[in-house]
């Protein structure tokens, strides 16, 4: 098993993620308005929250090497 830093993974893919996150959100309350940047944090704070500092997953999913 490897280990990973899940609030790191969220920093480092920020951009990708809240892409994602925001558009599901607005997709299921197409209606509802809210303050994107604060609604992100709270999610990233919230993931922070639920994992433990180190997370372990199956080494199949981590792939080290330059690339």
């Amino acid at each position: 098993m490897a280990r990973v830093k899940i609030d790191e993974i969220v920093k480092h893919l920020n951009y990708e993620i809240k892409r994602a996150f925001i558009k599901t959100i607005k997709q299921q309350f197409p209606d509802k308005q809210f303050d994107e940047r604060e609604l992100f944090i709270k999610f990233a704070d919230n993931v922070a929250g639920e994992c433990k500092k180190w997370e372990e997953v199956p080494d199949n999913f981590v792939e080290k090497g330059d690339f």
